[in-house]
Order: C-alpha cells, then sequence, then structure tokens
C-alpha cells in the first residue's frame, strides 16, 4: 500500500493568533507529525495549541555536529545568529529526517499563516490531504504548492481562517510575461524602488486599473507602488523525506545539492498575509532590523509604516489600501476572475 503520510514543520516568534488553529486544521487533514521549533518566542503560543501525540515541540538550537552536516548547512551557519530564514532552512532539514526516521513520506516547511489545500472546494477531512499525496507519481520528489493570497476585507478579525475569504487569482500567461519582463527590468536597472514601480505599472496596465495598489506613508507622504501580489507569488513544497540528504532547503522549497529534485505543480497553500492591521504591526515589530531589505522594496516601506506610524494611522492605512471593504468593488473583481471566494476552510472552522 502506497504511504501518504505527511508531516509539517513550523519555525515560529509570537504566533499566538494563529498557530493553534492551523494544527487543529492540518491534523483534521490527515497530518501525521507536526514539528515546532520556537525561535525566541515570548508570547504564550504553547500553551493554546492541544496536546497530542502527533505534535513535538523543541527550541531552535545552533547545530553542533558539523561533521554530519550537508555543506549547504556548513555554508549558512555564519547567518544563524543574524537571520531567521538560516535557522529556519536548517530547523526544516532537521524536521524532514527525522520524519524519515519515523517513516513518515512527505514534509511541507509552512507558516502559522498559511493553510495548505490539496483542493480549493472539497470538505475538510481526514483523507484529504493523503488522497491528494497518493495521486503523485513516484517519480516527483517534490510537489510545489502555488500560493493564494488572502485579501481582507475588514481592518480587524479574531481568527482569518474563520473568515468567508477572498484570495488572488492566479493567472499563469500573465506572470510568466511579468516574470521576464520584471527580470530584464532588474538586469537593466538596479533599483529595487525602479523595479517595484514597474511592477506596478504592470499589473495596472493588465488589470485595466480594476485592482490599483498604489499606496502612501501616512508619516512620510512618500509613495509605495505595490505588485499584484502584496506577499510572495511563487509556491511552497511538499519533499518526499527520503530524500533529506539530496537537496538544499531554501525556505520556500528544495534545490540541487548533490543532486535536483523532480518537481510537479500541484494544490495549493492558501496564504493569510497581512491579515488585520494588528497583524501586520506585529508582524513587522518582531522583525530585526537586518530582516528589513531594501531589496524587497514594497515590503520594506511597508514595514516602515508599521514601525514609524502610530496604531491608528495603521489602521487607516490599512483601510484605505490593503483591505478591499467596497462590495460593488468585491463583485466586479469576482466577476473579473480577480478575486475568488474559497469557503471550505471557513466553514470547516465555523463547524468545530
Amino acid at each position: 500500500m502506497k504511504n501518504t503520510s505527511f508531516a509539517i514543520s513550523y519555525t515560529v516568534k509570537n504566533e499566538a493568533r494563529l498557530l493553534a488553529s492551523a494544527v487543529d486544521y492540518h491534523l483534521a487533514s490527515g497530518c501525521s507529525k507536526i514539528y515546532i521549533f520556537f525561535d525566541g518566542t515570548t508570547d504564550n503560543t504553547k500553551e493554546l495549541i492541544r496536546v497530542d501525540e502527533r505534535i513535538s515541540f523543541f527550541e531552535t538550537t545552533m547545530p553542533t555536529e558539523l561533521k554530519e552536516l550537508p555543506s549547504w548547512i556548513v555554508n549558512i551557519l555564519p547567518w544563524w545568529i543574524t537571520d531567521m530564514d538560516v535557522r529556519k532552512r536548517i530547523n526544516t532539514y532537521y524536521a524532514t529526517k527525522m520524519a524519515y526516521e519515523a517513516g513518515i513520506e512527505w514534509l511541507a516547511c509552512i507558516d502559522p499563516d498559511e493553510l495548505i489545500a490539496p483542493y480549493l472546494n472539497q470538505s475538510i477531512s481526514s483523507t484529504l490531504t493523503p488522497n491528494f499525496l497518493s495521486k503523485i507519481e513516484d517519480k516527483y520528489d517534490q510537489i510545489l504548492l502555488r500560493n493564494l493570497e488572502f485579501v481582507p476585507t475588514t481592518s480587524e478579525t479574531q481568527n482569518p481562517f474563520k473568515e468567508d475569504a477572498l484570495f488572488l487569482n492566479r493567472f499563469p500567461v500573465t506572470e510568466t510575461i511579468w516574470r521576464y519582463s520584471s527580470a530584464l527590468v532588474k538586469r537593466l536597472v538596479r533599483s529595487p524602488r525602479i523595479n517595484a514601480w514597474y511592477e506596478y505599472l504592470f499589473y495596472r496596465i493588465r488589470f485595466n486599473n480594476a485592482l490599483p495598489r498604489l499606496m502612501k506613508n501616512p508619516k512620510t507622504g512618500d509613495k509605495i507602488p505595490a505588485s499584484y501580489f502584496l506577499g510572495y507569488s511563487n509556491h511552497k513544497s511538499f519533499i518526499r523525506t527520503k530524500c533529506y540528504d539530496k537537496y538544499n532547503f531554501v525556505t520556500h522549497k528544495w534545490i540541487k545539492h548533490s543532486t535536483a529534485p523532480k518537481n510537479i505543480y500541484s494544490g495549493y497553500v492558501l496564504h493569510y498575509d497581512l491579515f488585520d492591521y494588528k497583524y501586520l504591526i506585529e508582524k513587522f515589530k518582531q522583525r530585526s532590523d537586518h530582516m528589513l531589505l531594501v531589496v524587497f522594496y514594497f515590503r520594506y516601506m511597508l514595514a516602515l509604516v508599521a514601525r514609524d506610524c502610530t496604531d491608528e494611522q495603521v489602521k487607516q492605512f490599512y483601510l484605505k489600501y490593503i483591505a478591499i471593504t467596497d462590495k460593488n468593488k468585491i463583485e466586479m473583481l469576482q466577476q473579473k476572475k480577480i478575486l475568488l471566494r474559497i469557503d471550505e476552510v471557513s466553514k470547516f472552522f465555523n463547524r468545530i
């Protein structure tokens, strides 16, 4: 019988608002094991998570057995103290190794604001994700789950997973043109600010101004051009755990180390990024200064708003530029297939 068991790895800091609910969701969808690495957590996240033998807790610790580590980990260790992504990459390596030793076939590294959705409109059950994994041919080592970005409709919510949720649709042809043209602009003009303006104008023209994304810092008045996606536009992944020593994990997926993985695109991850204004503030204020890289221009400018403005200023900024509260506009964006309504997650959380 085909092994369709799967595990999830988290590296988290102060995620009391989301992690317990995300854990409940994935256990309900058939997850066999969840590895949670606390990375400097000071809130009560751990106390909110149910007691369950399928959940294991760890503190992020620097690897000491250098001779047993793959070279890609040895190479990034100098940044272990300063870079959370480095710690996440190493934690995921260990989680994948533990899952393999436990006989678990697949592992996904995701964040607390992400939910794996193999299918967009199928009820949540213990067979949901295992059935999805059973359909993956043995020749594939990695499943790339396309990201769908949450679109908030209010400034504040207790639990976004319970909301009647809207997400940005994906347009593969548009994204291909954008990816290649954006890469060309970056080669010609090495300016994150200009690159951000190009991406803003590209999508504004593509959708005929249906979803304008030009924002303004309420404190400085600086204009903030945003792309179609406010978070990331690519994917997260499932990896076969037996391959843990062959590949290099780079936050979103595994890439070549001793060999390259064979990939297939299938399924989705629902990304509840910036689901309300308070989470926006929490998300950026807990990040150290070195993580606010100007190379990610929009996120850098968003961080300045979150860190430098008053809470009320951030709330009004959020309502004006990030949340879509106008019902007529929502209806128009749905008619243009820009917004998708995905109900199964909210149905699940409102049942339990």
